[in-house]
């Protein structure tokens, strides 16, 4: 920040369209690694303007990487797809940072609609990017993403009764490797979703005590709401396992409500699993059969979600592969 604060000093009236807009973006990305996403997307936003109207293409395309970044963390995959196609558009071959950026963006979309085999090639150009601009934030980026949708992957199986031990713990290495790599630059942007990951992936390998422990020690409201009905589900599942059915009976309707907000198919699949399973051993077989069905609906929605990002997606590759 002294650094920002004596550039804005040293220019004061005279700002120049090309300073302002890499100090904004210093200011969003600075945001960004504290965990601070609203002051970050309001700092790309305007940078981005600035950048679009005095037509300064460099940093335009890592504006439009970084928003595409943005958009794609608030779920918002329609506005994600133009910003993407304007950075690759926009990138010189040797404008590593905004490339890195737009490549890691590609390959998580992809990595979330299935095709892993398409983000791998995506991830190795983020990695290759990254390590050429020396931008650690990407790197621990790539790392945490690809931990994430591992094991999201493996949990969604978990609760469908599918067990992918191997697949448990490679997630549970990758999402320790990530925190450690996290914590050792600096940075701050995933400290509040790695508790989060870390539970899902012991519930998955039935490490009930141990995830009870670390979910007993979160704090609800540091999640964004999408994850609310993961939690109170993996919460009551852990209770129950352990022997504590009040607390369990406590927790559920915390997940039912958490249901009826704004959340992902997969993850409201996930958890009407878990509390199917928990009405079941309750006795109550209407509610088991009702949470399965909304389970079976929420996963055939999601698997239709991801063909149609998938889609969207390889309508960018042509014009970010000539890069």
């Amino acid at each position: 920040m002294q650094s920002i604060a004596t550039v804005r000093s040293r220019f004061a009236e005279a700002l120049v369209p090309e300073v302002a807009i890499w100090l904004m973006l210093a200011e969003g990305i600075l945001s960004f690694s504290t965990g601070d996403f609203p002051k970050f997307t309001d700092r790309v936003k305007r940078a981005h303007a600035i950048a679009r109207a005095a037509s300064y293409a460099v940093g335009r395309a890592t504006c439009a990487a970084w928003l595409a970044l943005s958009t794609f963390n608030d779920r918002r995959y329609d506005e994600m797809i133009p910003f993407l196609t304007e950075a690759f558009s926009f990138a010189a071959k040797d404008d590593h940072q905004a490339l890195a950026r737009a490549c890691l963006v590609l390959a998580v979309a992809f990595h979330l609609s299935g095709r892993f085999d398409l983000a791998r090639p995506w991830y190795e150009a983020t990695r290759q990017h990254a390590l050429a601009e020396g931008d650690e934030s990407t790197l621990s980026a790539m790392l945490f993403n690809v931990a994430s949708f591992r094991a999201s992957n493996v949990k969604l199986a978990s609760a469908l009764g599918l067990h992918f031990e191997e697949e448990a713990r490679r997630a549970t290495l990758e999402a320790t490797s990530a925190a450690s790599f996290d914590q050792a630059i600096g940075t701050k942007s995933f400290a509040q979703f790695f508790p989060h990951l870390v539970e899902q992936l012991l519930v998955a390998e039935g490490k009930y005590k141990e995830a009870f422990d670390q979910l007993a020690r979160m704090d609800v409201s540091g999640l964004p709401a999408w994850a609310h009905a993961a939690h109170y589900a993996d919460y009551a599942t852990s209770a129950w396992q352990l022997g504590e059915h009040g607390l369990a009976k406590q927790l559920v309707p915390k997940a039912i409500a958490a249901l009826e907000r704004p959340i992902d198919p997969d993850d409201a699949a996930y958890a009407c699993c878990r509390l199917a399973y928990l009405a079941t051993e309750a006795g109550d077989a209407a509610m088991a059969a009702d949470l399965r069905a909304r389970a079976h609906k929420e996963v055939a929605r999601y698997r239709e979600f991801q063909a149609g990002l998938a889609d969207k997606l390889l309508q960018v590759t042509p014009i970010a592969s000539h890069l």
